[in-house]
């Protein structure tokens, strides 16, 4: 691996042991390790040993998550147990930062930085479906990735954002009884994974950073409600992007205090890449007020949708149901004041009513189990239509006619309709 010449005396300082850093090094350069973390909002983790068939080993610091031996011919990215949503494929070491967050349900969570959607779906299946995970990202480019993420893995309760943390912090000033931030760095925790990362190193780029570091960090600090938790992570081993933006905080946010010992993962003592993160504990003190209830429109019914409902005998989460922008939705149990704020969603989706016709949305498909909806089309994980439904396609198959729930195993696809004994193809 040819890395930078400056990083590498970095390396030096920092571990200040010649052994330690001939035996990072090798690290960088060896073998890396895969991990998948099992949804649980889908499925326990002893139904899901009994359905996958490779070995799996645990993560010591995630109890849902595993190390699993990558195969290249059987490729867990595409198998139909994830596109079911029931693990995701998660580096090891990045599972950290939100089991150290330590989310609990009921809880209103905020992660700041949440694109792909890794923390946030971890951090959903700790919530168990109650309390609210605020899922934000101010690169718009990501966002699809991070809605799509947490669409496949059924969260109900969450909304999705794409704002500057300085706009969230006027709205929601300690609010939230965790907050992540997951901060944008320098990524040399992934060289060994990403050779891209190495490529965009240089040598001022901890120090730009740490500047963003620090300013997401005080927006972050505001949002967090006396008595609440913020963790603070980062994929990379650059002190001045770590030790030093903590000690910053601490020294300019005196109402916080450390919890616990900072946590450092490195590839050649740890089975992961390199990861980093601090938890900080707002002291008690008033309690701020919380933002106003929202006033979004209520549902005044849709005559579509109430016969989609009754005629495929859908069992519905629960929660409030309203309609914006066209499409309708069902609201999570806690739900703040939105307006003003750029939503990219909020709530289920439960989908669109067309001319004479409620067309029901993926997200909606992958809330439901088996049991929520009449007409089920239940494969094999094998069954090649199974990826021909993934791919989109139309095929002949023998089902009642109008929309089915597509599974594999028992568990959600998404939804197709069928006309005379044909799938038309996959909503989206």
């Amino acid at each position: 691996m040819n890395l930078p010449p400056l990083f590498v005396e970095n390396m030096r300082e920092i571990l200040a042991d010649e052994r330690q850093l001939a035996q990072f090094l090798a690290a960088l350069g060896g073998r890396r390790e895969y991990g998948l973390r099992v949804n649980t909002l889908k499925i326990s983790l002893s139904d899901f040993a009994e359905l996958f068939a490779l070995p799996l080993e645990p993560i010591p610091w995630c109890p849902n998550g595993f190390y699993y031996e990558h195969q290249k011919e059987l490729p867990l990215g595409k198998n139909p147990l994830y596109y079911a949503g029931l693990y995701y494929i998660q580096e090891p070491s990045a599972m950290s930062a939100a089991a150290l967050l330590d989310a609990q349900p009921g809880d209103k969570v905020l992660d700041l930085c949440a694109s792909p959607g890794g923390k946030s779906t971890q951090i959903a299946a700790a919530l168990g479906g109650e309390g609210l995970l605020v899922a934000n990202d101010a690169n718009f480019g990501r966002i699809p990735q991070l809605l799509r993420n947490i669409e496949m893995a059924g969260i109900k309760n969450s909304i999705v954002l794409c704002e500057m943390p300085k706009r969230l912090a006027e709205r929601f000033e300690g609010y939230f009884d965790r907050v992540l931030v997951d901060a944008p760095c320098s990524g040399e925790g992934m060289f060994r994974k990403d050779s891209a990362s190495i490529a965009a190193w240089d040598a001022g780029k901890s120090r730009r950073l740490a500047a963003i570091q620090k300013n997401i960090l005080a927006e972050a600090a505001k949002m967090t409600a006396p008595g609440g938790y913020l963790v603070y992570s980062t994929c990379t081993f650059s002190r001045l992007e770590n030790e030093e933006v903590v000690a910053d905080f601490l020294a300019k946010n005196r109402d916080f205090e450390a919890v616990g010992e900072i946590m450092r993962i490195w590839p050649h003592i740890h089975r992961g890449e390199g990861h980093f993160a601090a938890k900080f504990r707002r002291k008690n003190a008033a309690p701020l007020p919380a933002p106003l209830k929202s006033a979004e429109s209520r549902f005044l019914g849709n005559k579509d949708f109430r016969e989609f409902c009754d005629k495929y005998r859908v069992n519905l989460p629960k929660g409030r149901i309203f309609a914006h922008s066209d499409r309708i939705f069902i609201a999570p149990p806690i739900y703040p004041h939105l307006a003003g704020l750029r939503t990219i969603r909020a709530g289920l989706l439960l989908g669109t009513p067309k001319k004479q016709r409620f067309e029901p949305s993926y997200a909606l498909a992958m809330a439901l189990k088996k049991a929520d909806f009449a007409q089920i089309i239940d494969l094999a994980p094998e069954d090649p239509r199974i990826q021909k439904f993934l791919k989109g396609d139309s095929f002949p198959i023998n089902a009642e006619a109008g929309y089915n729930l597509i599974c594999a195993a028992a568990h959600p696809l998404g939804f197709a309709k069928i006309q005379k004994n044909r799938l038309k193809g996959r909503i989206k």
